[in-house]
């Protein structure tokens, strides 16, 4: 496995593009997608985009992409309020319209191409949040930074949710390596010492 880490989003997401035995995925391409094309190689298969939720910092590459490589896109069905292009997207903070397919990512297991994946619902920054897992690395979006947590203040966020998340993101694995949204990475043991939020 390679994991090119790319910060060139809308305040520094990050976009992430992980390759195995010829196949790639992304994660959450938030901007500048020619950028992001120059990481794969011409002999490698795009086989989707996944997305951890649908804040327009994350999927701001998503359409050039999915019409680039004619791949699918993967995002939990509750964020489509925050992209659905066909039902006009009411601009409330970070929401943007996507306009190709997306299919539903569901809790559990799931095969994307050649990558299994376990997805987990986390709502809290959005009604749609999840955490992508593959193999021990853990994508969490804007759900969990090192030593802090995302927003519950913008549409669809609920600190509620959020609080409910944390424990259980609290049940995963010490040696699970945490790629954020934003920042660099950590690992859950690092977090369950030091994020004041999961320390509460």
């Amino acid at each position: 496995m390679k994991l090119d880490i790319l910060p060139i989003g809308l305040y520094g997401e990050n976009t992430y593009v992980l390759h195995k035995n010829g196949h790639v995925l992304f994660i959450d391409p938030g901007r500048f997608a020619k950028e992001i094309i120059r990481y794969v190689k011409k002999d490698e298969v795009v086989d989707g985009i996944v997305l951890t939720h649908g804040h327009e910092d994350h999927t701001g590459a998503v359409d050039d992409l999915a019409e680039h490589y004619g791949c699918k896109v993967y995002m939990h069905p509750n964020d489509l309020i925050l992209t659905d292009a066909s039902k006009g997207v009411k601009k409330r903070g970070y929401e943007a319209p996507i306009y190709a397919p997306i299919e539903p990512l569901v809790d559990g297991q799931m095969k994307i191409g050649s990558f299994h994946l376990t997805i987990y619902e986390t709502p809290g920054h959005t009604r749609g949040s999840c955490l992508i897992q593959y193999k021990q690395s853990l994508f969490t979006g804007d759900t969990l930074f090192q030593n802090s947590i995302g927003r519950t203040d913008l549409f669809t966020g609920d600190m509620m949710q959020m609080m409910q998340t944390l424990v259980f993101i609290k049940s995963l694995p010490n040696e699970l390596v945490v790629y954020p949204g934003h920042g660099p990475a950590s690992t859950i043991a690092k977090e369950k010492r030091m994020n004041p939020y999961l320390n509460a």
